[in-house]
């Protein structure tokens, strides 16, 4: 069966200004209609749809609490603890809110864990490609979505950020990685994350895997509270 988008959800390729390739790339919205993943724009963003995706798409590969058969930590639950993180320690709400959308591409393209990155390039330059093409594809897929996705919440996109909200950022989502580390594996998982490198972030409870529920549910809430009082809220 072949699948093809919408007119509505995927403009033509030949006239469509920012499309990240001139092929239709048919996706599932909720209602069963077909969006094209290849063009996103910030009409196509529903941020009920990306608080319910991002509360079921697993970090570390789907890594379990507990010898890993616990619950896993979600990205949803990681964008949350890092942004009320980041207010305890002093910076702005528009920051929180810039780090609760970070990952926010992913309720699109879901999340290819860095180990997995890192193993395809390896395996790629192996077999003698650099591995820089599908890193250059990556990136410029995340990009065009995160401008989607802000654009939608009225903040602006990762490359208009200065350059210290870029890197405590980032900084942030390195300590989120390491904190949620060593709560899913034990302490063993800071010697190769040391606290010296990755300082503990100022997170408002110890670090346990919340259900699919309240992952959705307080995502939700961290969008009225840091996201939309710099924009406007979906109805």
């Amino acid at each position: 069966m072949t699948l093809s988008a919408e007119p509505a959800c995927a403009p033509d390729p030949a006239t469509a200004p920012g499309r990240i390739c001139g092929e239709p790339i048919p996706s599932f919205m909720p209602d069963g209609r077909l969006a094209d993943l290849a063009a996103p724009r910030a009409g196509m963003i529903d941020f009920t749809d990306v608080a319910a995706r991002l509360a079921r798409i697993a970090r570390f590969t789907g890594a379990g609490q507990g010898s890993g058969r616990g619950l896993p930590i979600s990205v949803a639950q990681h964008s949350v603890m890092g942004a009320q993180a980041l207010l305890t320690e002093g910076e702005t709400a528009l920051t929180a809110g810039l780090f609760l959308l970070h990952d926010a591409h992913e309720y699109a393209i879901g999340d290819i864990a860095t180990p997995v990155t890192n193993l395809i390039v390896a395996t790629m330059r192996e077999g003698g490609d650099t591995g820089d093409a599908f890193l250059d594809a990556i990136a410029l897929i995340k990009s065009a979505w995160d401008d989607a996705i802000y654009a939608a919440a009225n903040l602006p996109p990762p490359w208009a950020w200065n350059r210290r909200t870029a890197a405590v950022i980032k900084r942030m989502d390195a300590r989120m990685m390491a904190a949620e580390a060593e709560a899913l594996f034990g302490p063993a998982a800071r010697k190769a994350l040391p606290m010296s490198r990755y300082p503990a972030p100022s997170v408002r409870a110890v670090i346990e895997p919340w259900g699919t529920m309240k992952a959705e549910s307080e995502f939700l809430v961290q969008l009225r509270r840091f996201v939309w009082p710099h924009g406007s809220a979906q109805s």
